[in-house]
């Protein structure tokens, strides 16, 4: 069952009713079967407006996709936010989108280098504080939230000959022929900067301090022979994508090897604030937005393009995802 088949489960008020309380009950709130009552009808609206959302983008030219885009983005996340959040919305300030970028761009505009900026209030910074995103930096260019993603890295390579700081992984299944238990190993390549350059016994400690104390790593062995070898069961491996250096896209296994005091945002948060300036610019710059969707020639089109299918094929399993996880922190 695909994401949408799943999330349109959530469509109807017994379904959404019953999916509110499962998780608020089970997370210890005080009167989950009245606070699932209150917020079903909005909840599945949520959903339901998403949908329509995404469905109006795939049939509409590149000019305006980027605003359904967004909105559809935006009523993902309230809904996941409806889950987290029992009390949600508290008030008009968390409705607001909770960032902003420069409306009228100057001359010679380069998009790679435009600038959006987190707020103090609104719907980014609300859910950034309710999943412990932080420290939020002040300001974030383009391209560096387009190179926290890892399916970016191609795209980024072939446009501007950036490098990405995401690095592949090479992993293997095996079989422990005492116990016929199956395990992935996996060998981190060599590498003259980041952490892939320290010794083994310093990589490990890097890897570890990032936990966070979710137990991610909980089952994980290391190598004896002095290589950077992770030996994971293969039970926990999908868990990886969790931790904030580890990035699974379906078999293909990717490490954060960049800046360490900058770690890449929440997926989630890269695809809202790329949205959020691609859908200032079709509304506000509508003279540059123009030439570029009727242009060929341009590296920031190609990337564009790219990040919006991108984001079409896999936001809604991302939120899916973190859904069905039921492990986020529930307020009340």
């Amino acid at each position: 069952m695909d994401a949408w088949s799943s999330l349109r489960l959530l469509e109807t008020e017994p379904a959404a009713r019953a999916f509110l309380y499962k998780h608020y009950h089970s997370k210890g709130i005080s009167q989950a079967e009245r606070l699932a009552f209150q917020q079903s009808t909005r909840f599945l609206y949520t959903w339901k407006q998403a949908r329509l959302f995404y469905e109006s983008a795939a049939k509409t030219p590149l000019s305006i996709k980027p605003l359904l885009l967004f909105y559809g983005c935006v009523h993902l996340l309230k809904g996941w936010l409806i889950v987290i959040d029992p009390d949600y919305p508290q008030n008009s300030k968390v409705l607001q989108h909770g960032v902003t970028t420069r409306k009228v761009k100057k001359n010679g505009y380069q998009f790679l280098k435009d600038e959006v900026r987190p707020q103090k209030e609104g719907l980014f910074s609300h859910l950034a504080h309710l999943l412990s995103v932080s420290p939020l930096q002040d300001r974030y260019r383009i391209q560096e939230l387009m190179s926290y993603l890892a399916d970016m890295h191609e795209p980024l390579q072939a446009a501007i000959g950036h490098i990405s700081p995401w690095v592949p992984v090479d992993w293997k299944s095996e079989k422990d022929a005492r116990t016929n238990a199956i395990f992935c190993r996996l060998h981190f390549p060599a590498a003259s900067k980041g952490a892939l350059a320290y010794s083994p016994e310093t990589f490990q400690q890097y890897v570890k301090r990032f936990d966070h104390g979710q137990d991610i790593l909980a089952s994980v062995q290391w190598s004896s022979d002095g290589s950077k070898t992770m030996v994971v069961p293969f039970s926990s491996f999908s868990s990886l994508d969790e931790h904030p250096l580890f990035c699974l896209r379906e078999r293909s296994l990717f490490f954060w090897n960049g800046d360490n005091d900058s770690l890449p945002l929440p997926e989630w948060a890269n695809h809202y604030l790329l949205l959020y300036v691609l859908s200032m610019l079709s509304r506000y710059d509508t003279e540059w937005w123009g030439e570029l969707t009727l242009s060929h020639s341009y590296a920031e089109q190609f990337l564009i393009d790219f990040f919006l299918e991108h984001h079409a094929n896999v936001f809604p399993t991302v939120i899916m995802r973190h859904m069905q996880k039921n492990n986020t922190p529930a307020v009340k």
